[in-house]
């Protein structure tokens, strides 16, 4: 890119978030940066701009260059990061209308990222872009003093259940002890209550209903923790019992912050690619009627607009899903195709001619990118027209003189909701901290929510190893395989399995 192009690349942005504020966008001032395919491929495979080593980020770099170095696919257009001052990476290779198209495609991140409640709680937890930087540092000084392989031993089992957070990503830990006093004084005025019934109506507790109720309240003043916690990481790191040394409680805090960061980010991405897209096409039709860019260039923008919303009947596209989302509720909520007096209607004549001029499109819009989740989008948005007009179905594939063909193979609207929903919900598995002192013996218990998917015996199996390395006692393992329930175990020397 040259220096004219540059100048005029700086007066298209000034215009786009000029539009994009009388459009309602929420704005703010963004860094954008014009950089080489390199540190494109450094941020997808380190996750921010900059970031600390570990060999998963080397791997995943290597394997992104190869794909593009031998394909010219494999990176995005454009990479944004939702820090207190969002930042965006712009491929220099891009054409010039295309980066126009990537600077309206960003402020609709943006403005996701600045009301969107999932990805407002995300940027709550620290100045993550910040934290990254110096943990870069401090790691590197770590490693030299301590040796890179016991470093990326901490890293490598921090980074193997930093995802196991609550499922619920407004959750707030509690502190133990004050969840402890809450749970003790829950059961005592259980059993105050039970002993003295305050009338006729209430049956007293029995002699064994008391004791146990005794009992339960003498193991809650020492019991590790108070109640289940899916915090896996958080947990560990705080409680080990070896105990950890402060460089390696760091490093288990940044790669948790980081997950936290993160998470709540997964909850809307459908959403957030769609918002993108839904405003990277309305300002670039603006920009187009004012003249400030050439027909030449509209030819780059529709070529590069059918690529990204391209169907497929083998992957979930989420820009083209989501742009096809909000247009969808925008057109209904307009015509007032919405509420009790439309889903009451059988007359299809009259449904397919509904318009009571509501106008409420460009609001409804506004709240789904508020106040949604992708799944929630899915539950309450994807009715039965709007997935055959998108075409979700379930498709399989049949061979046919050496030709293989897909076909639908469930056309049931439910069925694809209820597989959307799994597509676009939380696919870690659902294990929780049961005991942190297992018998006294500082033994490690965990739980696995069995919900019909059986969990990887061989990801187990390192998974447990790396949990004991950080926990420094015997790790165990309630989970199901093969519809049986079983226990595995790690206890530093050797992984096993057993029936209880």
């Amino acid at each position: 890119m040259n220096k004219k192009d540059l100048e005029r690349l700086k007066f298209l942005e000034k215009e786009i978030r000029k539009i994009a504020e009388e459009e309602g966008l929420s704005t703010t001032e963004i860094n954008f940066e014009v950089v080489p395919t390199q540190r494109v491929i450094e941020g997808m495979a380190y996750n921010f701009p900059i970031n600390f080593s570990h060999w998963s980020h080397g791997r995943d770099y290597d394997r992104i260059r190869t794909i593009y170095e031998h394909t010219q696919q494999g990176i995005p257009y454009e990479q944004v990061w939702n820090f207190d001052t969002p930042r965006a990476f712009l491929v220099e290779t891009n054409p010039f209308a295309l980066q126009a198209v990537v600077i309206a495609h960003v402020y609709g991140h943006v403005d996701f990222f600045l009301n969107s409640r999932f990805t407002q709680h995300g940027r709550k937890f620290s100045d993550i872009a910040e934290e990254a930087r110096n943990a870069a540092s401090r790691f590197r000084k770590y490693e030299e003093r301590y040796g890179s392989e016991e470093v990326e031993a901490v890293m490598d089992a921090g980074y193997s259940i930093q995802w196991h957070q609550h499922p619920d990503v407004f959750y707030e830990e509690p502190d133990e002890e004050m969840l402890r006093s809450r749970l003790i004084e829950r059961a005592r005025a259980k059993l105050l209550a039970g002993q003295r019934p305050r009338n006729l109506a209430e049956r007293p507790l029995t002699p064994d209903q008391i004791a146990g109720l005794e009992r339960w309240i003498k193991t809650l003043s020492t019991k590790t923790p108070p109640e289940p916690t899916f915090d896996l990481l958080g947990y560990t790191t705080k409680h080990s019992p070896l105990p950890l040394k402060p460089w390696m409680q760091d490093v288990l805090s940044v790669i948790r912050d980081q997950a936290r960061a993160l998470f709540p980010n997964t909850r809307t991405k459908m959403l957030n690619e769609g918002w993108a897209t839904y405003w990277h096409v309305r300002i670039m039709r603006r920009l187009f009627e004012a003249g400030l860019l050439t027909p030449e260039e509209h030819g780059v923008f529709n070529t590069m607009h059918a690529r990204v919303t391209a169907s497929s009947k083998k992957r979930f596209n989420w820009y083209r899903i989501g742009l096809a989302l909000y247009e969808d509720v925008k057109e209904r909520w307009d015509k007032g195709r919405f509420g009790r007096e439309y889903e009451r209607c059988r007359d299809q004549y009259q449904k397919s001619h509904w318009d009571t001029s509501a106008g409420l499109g460009k609001q409804k819009i506004f709240e789904v990118r508020s106040l949604y989740s992708d799944g929630r989008a899915v539950a309450e948005l994807f009715n039965d027209d709007f997935i055959r007009s998108q075409n979700l179905y379930i498709y399989g594939q049949v061979k046919n003189s050496n030709k293989i063909f897909d076909i639908i193979t469930n056309n049931d609207a439910e069925s694809v909701r209820q597989v959307l929903k799994r597509i676009l919900g939380i696919h870690t598995p659902k294990i929780t901290i049961q005991d942190g002192n297992l018998n006294g013996s500082n033994a490690l218990l965990l739980r696995h929510h069995y919900t019909g998917q059986e969990l990887d015996l061989a990801y187990c199996e390192k998974t447990l190893e790396n949990i004991q390395h950080l926990w420094g006692r015997t790790v165990y393992l309630e989970t199901v395989e093969n519809k049986v329930p079983i226990v595995m175990q790690h206890d530093g020397q050797r992984f096993r399995k057993f029936q209880p």
